[in-house]
Formats: structure tokens, C-alpha cells, sequence
């Protein structure tokens, strides 16, 4: 449902930013796409997720910022019907995809403009130290130099820096039914259908960590689980299921640092919550999707 907005007439690009209680950052977002600049009209489309701060107050207050600047409120929540409500709305034959508490980076709206000339599907570089305090830096810096190619099956861009162009959007379906790690979901089914992604490194997203170790704990118990759903969704195209070599290291490593925990880093610590959340999250994912995938 659009709730508002003022888009030009026919732009080529629409840059979707699904929220969900941002109020504090969305203005970062948004002042760094208000000083791209894009050869061809462009659009952005603001997709509220359910927020109960003032995230819609701060993305009106930004209408003026924008020759196109559309507010579209999400039926259900979850970033994937976000993200396919906010391409519904979108007037672009071009689609990029960004998050709202994260930060565009000078070119970024240019470069993938240019990228989507040549490629169905792009993801861009995510940098990781920008927007992150000293503790967490190193802990990880995913998508910064390539697509990730994880789970031992396919690559796939995240969906914090993704680019796809509509007709192929629209031909996938839009993004699937996975209330995490629906990004992956959406490049493997492209890679079903023969569409490759491509990394953009010019297109770099700013990337924001979770604040806290709790935060970043509940984050990734639901890539854990989502990982499950994943094997149950692509395992008959050849999604191996984790080895028990694996298994057995991610779980010694947990009982080993628990032992020293209190001496470890502040690194070590984010590591140990990373890799305990996933555990946990694979073991009820496949209870809860019916498969063995631990």
C-alpha cells in the first residue's frame, strides 16, 4: 500500500530501503542518497515495516531532499514482504536494494546504474568499519572483496547491496517466503534459471553491525535457523548438509571458549556469540522445517 510520495514521471532506477525502527539512522541513509547522483531519473521508495518509532516522520521530513521520494507501508512483517512491496510500488526498471540503518557511499547509485546496464543481477562491496565502533572491527567484513559462497552450495549477494533488474525480479517471483537469509534464497533461484550474480565493488554499502552482543546474537540464531530452511529448500539441487567434522568443530570451539571466556578478547567474545547463535539457530531450524541439518 503506498501511503504517499512525490516519484518523477518514469524513473529508471528505484532504490528500496525497507525500516523497521531506524529513527535514529535512517537520516544517515538518507542524506547519502540524497548526494548520489545517477546519469537517468531515479526514485527512492521507503518501505515501513511495522515501526512503532518515528521512522515515517523522519522519511517525510526528507521528501524535499528528493526530486522522487515515495513512503510505502508493508502489510506484513518481515523484510522480504518489504522488500516485494517496496518493488510493487517502484516505478524503476532497475531495482537496487539497500537497508535503512546502513549508509550508501559516494558513486554507489552510479556505479550500479552502470553495473545493472550489463548484469540481470549485482551485488555491491559492503565495508564494514565506517559505521562500526573498535569492538567490533575484524570480527567479520563479509561481501568486501566478492560475493559470498557459503553453505558449500552457490554464491549470492546479501541484500543490504543488491541490484536486479525488474523483468528478472519479476520473473523469480520476487524475493521468497524466508523470513531470513532471503537473499540467498533469491540468488539461488536465479542461478536456477542460468542468471549469475555479479560483484560490484564500485557500488559500496557502508555496512552496520549489530550494537550489542545480544543483538548480534538473536541476528544470527535466525541465519542458523534460516540456513535449515535453506537445505530443506535446495538440498535436492545439491545443497550439501554441514559435514560432522564441521559440526564437531563449531561445537568444541563453543565449549572452549566458554571455558575462558572472561579472558578472552572483545573480538573473541563477538566470534563465540556469532558461532553459539548459528548452532543453537541450525538445531531449531530443523526442528522446525523437518530436516537434519545441525
Amino acid at each position: 500500500m503506498i501511503a504517499d510520495g512525490n516519484s518523477p514521471l518514469q524513473p529508471e532506477l528505484s532504490v528500496i530501503v525497507p525500516c523497521l525502527n531506524v529513527e535514529h539512522v535512517l537520516p544517515t541513509q538518507l542524506e547519502a542518497l540524497a548526494r548520489q547522483d545517477c546519469p537517468e531519473p531515479w526514485e527512492v521508495v521507503i518501505v515501513d515495516n511495522g515501526s512503532v518509532d518515528r521512522t515515517r516522520a523522519v522519511a517525510r521530513s526528507f521528501s524535499a531532499r528528493f526530486e522522487g521520494l515515495r513512503l510505502v507501508l508493508a502489510e506484513r512483517r518481515g523484510r522480504h514482504h518489504a522488500c516485494n512491496a517496496g518493488a510493487r510500488a517502484a516505478q524503476g526498471r532497475y531495482l537496487v536494494f539497500v537497508d535503512g540503518d546502513d549508509e550508501v557511499a559516494p558513486g554507489f547509485l552510479a556505479a550500479m546504474y552502470q553495473g545493472l546496464q550489463h548484469h540481470d543481477l549485482v551485488g555491491g562491496k559492503l565495508e564494514h568499519r565506517h559505521l562500526n565502533g573498535a569492538g567490533f572491527l575484524g570480527v567479520t567484513e563479509s561481501q568486501s572483496d566478492g560475493l559470498l559462497h557459503g553453505l558449500g552450495f552457490a554464491q549470492f549477494a546479501m541484500g543490504a547491496n543488491l541490484g536486479v533488474r525488474r523483468d528478472v525480479f519479476d520473473r523469480l517471483g520476487g524475493f521468497g517466503d524466508k523470513p531470513y537469509c532471503e537473499d540467498v534464497d533469491f540468488c539461488w533461484r536465479a542461478q536456477r534459471q542460468g542468471i549469475q550474480p555479479v560483484f560490484l565493488p564500485e557500488a559500496a554499502v557502508h555496512y552496520r553491525q549489530r550494537s550489542t552482543p545480544l543483538a548480534m546474537f538473536r541476528q544470527h540464531r535466525k541465519y542458523g535457523a534460516a540456513q535449515a530452511l535453506l537445505y530443506r529448500d535446495f538440498r535436492a539441487f545439491g545443497m550439501p548438509r554441514r559435514s560432522t567434522a564441521e559440526v564437531m568443530r563449531d561445537w568444541l570451539a563453543i565449549g572452549k571458549t566458554l571455558m575462558v571466556l572472561v579472558r578472552t578478547t572483545h573480538h573473541a567474545r563477538i566470534r563465540w556469540v556469532r558461532r553459539l547463535a548459528r548452532a543453537v539457530g541450525r538445531i531449531s531450524g530443523s526442528v522446525r522445517y523437518g530436516v537434519f541439518y545441525p
